[in-house]
């Protein structure tokens, strides 16, 4: 009677997992005029609550805030405001902390990003739990100074000129949230800040699909290995662009010993 049964985790629909479609984003789109990159990324974090976000008014007060399309938060991000209240109201999100790091992941993939915000996101907090001008005030003092010990992409503790020493290496540096795995935002955001985007989403979804050759939706060293050997096999420009690979930095299997950052 003691032995546990078998597992039930794969079964168990996870909050807006039911009646999901991967036409979501689509239809994100076309329903409220958002962007592509927009509609994937509330499709991925909220499911089928997506719309839910969208409806939701950043102000307390009304609806006036509402816009087609939602309002951004800051450029080059696809996080709205209206997340900000629908997190408060819906996700007991209750720190400027919590919602800068663990909701909306910002502080871990662009600190200097999430440091530039915490204002405007304490005032919608505020707004949506009722903080007064002291509360407002310690709430952004106190994510000011954990927003200072994060470095994004690139730790600040270490120079960008310093060479990646292996493959290792460069696959802890995209494992921003170090766990253990690269998520798409991870994989998208790093492949930016060191400065080779992907030209589109679509382009980004089918690389990170690629990659993730177990369709778990988060890629391991072992399969960002392959993907980083595939590449300089093709001989294509992408890594290259990021990093000066050349055949006397890096050899193969227990030779390799990585790429120089540039």
């Amino acid at each position: 009677s003691d032995k546990a049964g078998p597992c039930v985790t794969e079964n168990i629909r996870l909050r807006g997992g039911v009646g999901y479609t991967r036409n979501l984003p689509i239809q994100l789109v076309q329903q409220f005029g958002v962007s592509t990159d927009v509609a994937e990324h509330l499709a991925r974090t909220y499911g089928t609550h997506a719309g839910d976000v969208l409806r939701t008014s950043s102000s307390s007060k009304n609806n006036a805030a509402l816009s087609r399309g939602g309002n951004l938060l800051l450029p080059g991000y696809p996080y709205l405001e209206q997340e900000i209240a629908y997190a408060c109201r819906e996700e007991m999100t209750v720190s400027l902390v919590d919602m800068l790091t663990l909701r909306t992941r910002l502080a871990y993939l662009d600190s200097d990003a999430a440091a530039s915000i915490a204002p405007r996101v304490a005032d919608l907090m505020g707004g949506a739990l009722g903080w007064n001008k002291r509360r407002r005030k310690e709430e952004l003092e106190k994510a000011l100074e954990v927003i200072g010990s994060f470095g994004g992409p690139v730790p600040k503790t270490r120079e960008r000129e310093e060479a990646f020493r292996t493959i290792e290496d460069v696959f802890q540096s995209f494992d921003v949230n170090k766990d253990g795995y690269i998520g798409y935002d991870e994989l998208k955001l790093c492949m930016k800040h060191y400065g080779a985007p992907f030209k589109s989403e679509e382009d980004a979804l089918m690389t990170f699909k690629s990659i993730d050759k177990n369709s778990d939706g988060k890629i391991t060293e072992d399969e960002f290995m392959m993907w980083w050997r595939r590449l300089r096999r093709k001989e294509t420009s992408t890594l290259s662009e990021i990093y000066r690979i050349s055949s006397d930095k890096l050899g193969s299997g227990s030779d390799s010993r990585g790429a120089a950052f540039g």
